[in-house]
């Protein structure tokens, strides 16, 4: 493994005004990454990766 591939097809209805990102838009996009890097992090554990004590 090793490869972080996350396809992410997600539509956002932003709240903001101005073009400026609305507090909606802006979690949502936060709860994404935020779910990403866990499922990541979860992945590299269960796969003998960086994070699972089989490093140097």
């Amino acid at each position: 493994s090793g490869t972080f591939e996350q396809n992410n097809h997600v539509v956002i209805n932003n709240d903001g005004t101005n073009g400026q990102i609305g507090p909606a838009a802006l979690k949502a996009v936060y709860d994404m990454a935020r779910k990403g890097a866990r499922d990541e992090i979860q992945t590299q554990m269960r796969d003998g990766g960086l994070f699972s004590g089989g490093g140097r």
